[in-house]
């Protein structure tokens, strides 16, 4: 098992594992021997810490209708990373304000607070994974996150879902990928070998199951419920490499189709096994907001680099 001290991590360790937390999200059939390997893999899961406290804290804080800016700027100020992090990227070229922002409050004020619960979440997950992040593999994984977090915020606009309008499809979009970077900090070796290696026809979480032992969306919706994320955060988590489901389309299918919009785009971690074109993309979208999304790909993809850049 691997050493994760090098990771320079601060372990809390949680509640002892209990079998019936994970139900997979495959609908796959396992032997009884499959599932003690299956359990055993997310055993080490608990070697990730818990997710951020001061992200749970804040944006539960800002969750309310009364939340207000000095409350927030004190959460925020408590956190040294944080409050850096902050105030470089509101004196960003992401925001281009007129003049330099100096204080949190300042900050808070011209950002707003779901600008700011955004930022939040994005660099409290980042930080999760800092040192981890020096690596190129890993660093792609995030970047992947981040631009299909942007990419479905874009797309619940223009489906008007009330179930993905503007911080759930960010959130979801962002931490879709949680189990893949979680596997990855666990076996990075065995990890890189297997993006690395041929793929002989079989899916991503095909070849994962067999080199790991689990897949990145079983390993990601059992974090997710281990870690008390949202509801709807587990099920993406656990289940968004599947094609957009006939019918209701909901916050699930609205991230699955900004998975395969942000693979198009070039920001994928690896070559998808099946490459869409926008106009194939655009199609798993309700009727009605095929005609409201429609960018101009190559003006996406600029857009998107740019925003990555204030998170490097």
């Amino acid at each position: 098992m691997r050493n994760t001290s090098e990771l320079s991590f601060v372990f809390r360790w949680p509640t002892p594992f209990q079998r019936d937390e994970f139900s997979g999200p495959h609908n796959l059939c396992y032997t009884s021997i499959q599932m003690d390997v299956l359990y055993d893999k997310l055993r080490e899961l608990q070697q990730l810490p818990q997710f951020p406290a001061i992200a749970t804290k804040v944006l539960r804080v800002l969750s309310h209708d009364d939340a207000n800016v000095r409350e927030i700027s004190d959460f925020i100020r408590a956190d040294a990373a944080l409050a850096a992090g902050l105030l470089r990227v509101a004196n960003s070229a992401l925001y281009a304000f007129p003049s330099p922002i100096t204080s949190i409050q300042k900050a808070l004020m011209m950002l707003g607070f779901d600008e700011t619960k955004r930022f939040i979440l994005t660099f409290s997950t980042q930080n999760f994974f800092q040192t981890a992040l020096r690596l190129d593999l890993l660093r792609g994984m995030w970047r992947h996150s981040l631009a299909c977090a942007w990419i479905a915020e874009e797309l619940s606009t223009a489906c008007s879902l009330s179930q993905g309008r503007g911080d759930p499809a960010y959130t979801a979009g962002l931490l879709h990928d949680i189990g893949r970077l979680g596997l990855f900090v666990l076996h990075p070796r065995e990890y890189a070998a297997l993006l690395a290696g041929p793929s002989d026809g079989k899916t991503l979480l095909e070849r994962e199951r067999e080199a790991l032992g689990i897949d990145h969306c079983e390993a990601g919706g059992w974090l997710a419920r281990h870690w008390g994320l949202p509801e709807e955060v587990h099920r993406v988590a656990a289940d968004h490499h599947s094609l957009p489901a006939a019918g209701a389309f909901d916050l699930l299918d609205l991230v699955r189709v900004a998975v395969l919009m942000t693979d198009s785009l070039g920001f994928d971690v690896m070559p998808p096994s099946h490459s869409y074109t926008l106009p194939e993309i655009r199609a798993f979208l309700p009727h009605a907001a095929q005609y409201r999304f429609d960018p101009d790909p190559a003006a996406m993809k600029a857009r998107i680099a740019s925003k990555l850049e204030a998170f490097d």
